[in-house]
């Protein structure tokens, strides 16, 4: 008799599994173990990129703003302060939201392939996989040049469409069937991963997402949070 087709759950991360911007989170620790205290330097950096977002800029576009704010940074010194600031976290509670968490601890339990597929970079991203054990991250990747430094422009983007395509890219390579599988997000961004899957789920209550999960019969999970933990503001 053959195997059974491989299971896969892909999981968007940023406000599906954590409730937090990564890299803003991220880039506060770095600018306060730099000096920044009272934070200032750290809102002169994101205030233009959040009035950009608030004023209906796509997320592709934020995050590429993002970048340009730290062109000439040396990737290899984000990535070692990604770890740092993971490390201080977990010390301190990551805030995770519960039932998504719940819902990861299962899919690992039974065997199935975990994917993170999220528009935050690896410097955040990658210590938190591993250290929930995530199989995959597939996320957006800045340019960096060949001295190591950010070029302050996004090699791969992963927002919209391309999460959809990176989706389809997994379960060709795992063999999967796709009415079997799995996704969690929160954003009508994610509506592209979300809809190749037979099993898709929302996470939180965003009006257009509700509006399609009514629609299509979609589960909703709440978004609280790991008792004992608070949501990190950008």
């Amino acid at each position: 008799m053959p195997s059974p087709a491989p299971v896969v759950a892909f999981f968007d991360v940023d406000e599906t599994l954590v409730a937090m911007k990564s890299p803003f989170a991220l880039l506060r620790h770095r600018l306060r173990e730099q000096g920044d205290l009272d934070g200032s330097a750290y809102r002169a950096k994101v205030e233009p990129i959040l009035g950009f977002a608030a004023q209906g800029g796509e997320p592709a576009e934020v995050s590429a703003m993002f970048y340009r704010a730290l062109a000439g940074v040396a990737w290899s010194e984000l990535l070692s302060q990604g770890r740092a600031w993971y490390a201080e976290l977990r010390g301190q509670g990551v805030p995770f939201i519960e039932a998504t968490l719940r819902e990861l601890r299962h899919h690992q339990r039974q065997g199935h392939f975990t994917v993170a597929v999220s528009g935050a970079w690896p410097a955040s991203l990658s210590p938190m996989a591993e250290d929930l054990g995530v199989d995959q991250v597939l996320c957006t990747e800045p340019e960096v040049d060949e001295a190591g430094l950010l070029t302050g422009r996004i090699a791969r983007a992963m927002f919209g469409p391309a999460k959809g395509a990176a989706v389809r890219t997994v379960l060709a390579a795992q063999g999967a069937v796709a009415g079997q599988c799995f996704a969690y997000a929160d954003d009508p961004s994610d509506l592209d991963m979300l809809r190749l899957v037979g099993r898709p789920t929302i996470v939180g209550n965003h009006p257009v997402l509700a509006a399609v999960a009514a629609e299509h019969g979609w589960r909703v999970l709440p978004n609280a949070l790991v008792p004992g933990t608070e949501r990190i503001p950008v």
